[in-house]
């Protein structure tokens, strides 16, 4: 056991916990801030309200997320969604591959990535 300052209060806190809490963050893939902050396309399968799954371009800049058609014609319901409209991203614990985003108007999106490393980039973005 470890005692904790959080501010003016204390706290007990188990050190094997924190000991395997830092090997995680440890373990974590990390990007470099620079291809964090540049536009990136992702190629994910969108599944949208009614459950129907569509191919999709996921662009991600430091201000938006941006929703393409893979092959380009047609038009999407909503292009670009502001990152401030993200309100929580997880992850599936059963497939790495598989990611939702949630958003602060209460509507949620799920989407898949062929390579678990592309669904911990975006999450990371």
């Amino acid at each position: 056991m470890k005692i904790v300052s959080l501010g003016l209060s204390f706290f007990l806190t188990n050190q094997e916990e924190e000991d395997s809490e830092e090997e995680e963050k440890a373990a974590a893939p990390k990007l470099d801030d620079s291809i964090l902050r540049q536009y990136t396309e992702y190629h994910v399968i969108k599944t949208n309200e009614k459950g129907k799954r569509q191919a999709r371009i996921l662009g991600i800049d430091t201000r938006y997320l941006y929703n393409k058609k893979p092959s380009g014609g047609g038009s999407v319901w909503r292009k670009q969604r502001s990152l401030s409209e993200v309100s929580e991203i997880s992850q599936s614990a059963s497939n790495p591959g598989l990611f939702s985003i949630f958003f602060t108007n209460g509507t949620s999106r799920d989407y898949e990535c062929a390579k678990p490393s592309q669904a911990n980039e975006i999450i990371l973005k």
